[in-house]
């Protein structure tokens, strides 16, 4: 009995969120990673390490899977990179959480790509 009322209950919010159009994925695990959540075609994570090493990784990362980086952006706060993949735009924002933690936001292509964006941000923080 009670194992069915979970059931119908995980299964009343799934529907709910696929009917709001918010698809959310989330997958705790805060130590050395952060939290990776992928939220309507956009993965975001936080690293510990401070947005101008964030940055720098995440150029590497870029050169490193081949993306052409076409116009590259920091901030005191934020920083942004726009590149491609063949004739796919990758968008990768970056946002300083506090002096020591910065989160990174991607988007692969208009709709989003998960898997794509996933090895994005693996190449970041193994590249930090």
């Amino acid at each position: 009995m009670f194992l069915k009322k979970i059931t119908t209950f995980f299964m009343c919010a799934l529907l709910a969120m696929s009917l709001s159009g918010c698809g959310a994925v989330l997958l705790g695990g805060a130590a050395a990673g952060g939290t990776y959540v992928y939220v309507a075609g956009e993965a975001s994570r936080q690293y510990k390490a401070n947005l101008g090493t964030t940055y720098q990784s995440a150029l590497k990362t870029c050169q490193a899977l081949g993306l052409k980086v076409e116009k590259k952006a920091k901030r005191l706060s934020d920083a942004s990179i726009k590149a491609i993949d063949v004739d796919t735009g990758v968008s990768i924002s970056i946002k300083s959480v506090s002096s020591t933690i910065s989160e990174v936001s991607v988007r692969y292509g208009i709709l989003g790509d998960e898997q794509a964006s996933q090895r994005i941000l693996s190449g970041i923080k193994s590249n930090l």
